[in-house]
């Protein structure tokens, strides 16, 4: 199946909220019985549903214990619920979620959140929440699990880096590395070896990670001429690390900096040497030969 994601900001909205216990080895009933228990406080309290209800997970369902979980039903506004009802009515803000919709039986969902977590990943985003899946076509409403329908919603905020991942050594990354910028006119003013440094003051062994200060001088001209303080942004981190599965490099984004400075005036020279940076690693996955 092909997932679909998209970035939107949600309404604010009244929530009837009820914490109930789950087995993953009785999802669908427990999922009936929860919406069973939404429609039966909020018949109770006169509350009207005005959208899909909803599980929200605060931790992965395991593969054989219960957990407990939020359901969720939008509501109209209503007076306040009575302590017996052992649900509350919360007031959500709006958020800023990646979303995408799967069609069929909950055996297989894990496609849509693997599906959805990779797009997140290449995107630019992270998780900021627990996610939550809305049932637009529940076990309560139809018996064939192939016409579920079942929306899964992630709160998200834009990454503070960019981030590649590659299947190589070390060193071979970091000469990818040092050749991509200069290639785009990026040179290294500073550069920490921080596995080496930690060995040899504290003792402390780490993976190997190395952490370079980068510049190009003619974004820095530019930005210099708008502001002076925009040397706050220069030099740009990037960083190299070693994890189990490869080598990742991140360069942070320059454009989130400016939004912290406040600084508006410098979000175009900010969003150009993204673009650059973005463009270098973008080509780090290439072998060197071809990258020289």
């Amino acid at each position: 199946m092909e997932y679909r994601v998209t970035v939107c900001e949600t309404a604010p909205q009244a929530v009837l909220r009820i914490p109930l216990e789950i087995r993953p080895d009785l999802l669908s009933e427990g999922i009936v019985s929860g919406m069973d228990r939404l429609s039966e406080v909020a018949g109770k309290a006169g509350l009207t549903a005005n959208g899909a209800p909803t599980i929200t997970f605060h931790r992965e369902l395991p593969a054989e214990d219960a957990i407990v979980v939020d359901f969720g039903l939008p509501i109209e506004a209503a007076p306040a619920l009575g302590p017996s009802s052992g649900a509350e009515l919360v007031i959500q803000s709006p958020i800023l979620v990646a979303r995408t919709s799967h069609r069929g039986g909950y055996g297989d969902i894990d496609a849509a959140y693997r599906a959805l977590r990779e797009w997140l990943r290449q995107a630019g985003y992270r998780p900021v929440g627990p996610p939550t899946e809305a049932y637009l076509v529940g076990p309560d409403e139809v018996s064939d699990p192939r016409l579920l329908i079942t929306e899964i919603r992630i709160p998200v905020a834009p990454a503070p880096a960019i981030t590649v991942h590659l299947a190589t050594t070390f060193s071979d990354a970091v000469d990818r590395t040092r050749t991509a910028l200069r290639e785009r006119g990026f040179g290294v003013v500073t550069e920490f070896d921080v596995q080496a440094s930690l060995r040899e003051r504290t003792g402390e062994h780490i993976e190997e990670y190395l952490i370079l200060g980068v510049c190009n001088p003619q974004l820095a001209g530019l930005a210099l001429a708008t502001d002076r303080e925009a040397g706050l942004l220069m030099p740009c981190t990037v960083v190299i690390r070693a994890e189990v599965t490869g080598v990742l490099v991140e360069a942070v984004d320059p454009t989130l900096l400016v939004q912290v400075l406040t600084r508006p005036e410098l979000a175009s020279s900010a969003e150009e040497m993204r673009r650059m940076l973005a463009g270098a690693l973008s080509g780090l996955d290439q072998p060197a030969a071809a990258a020289g």
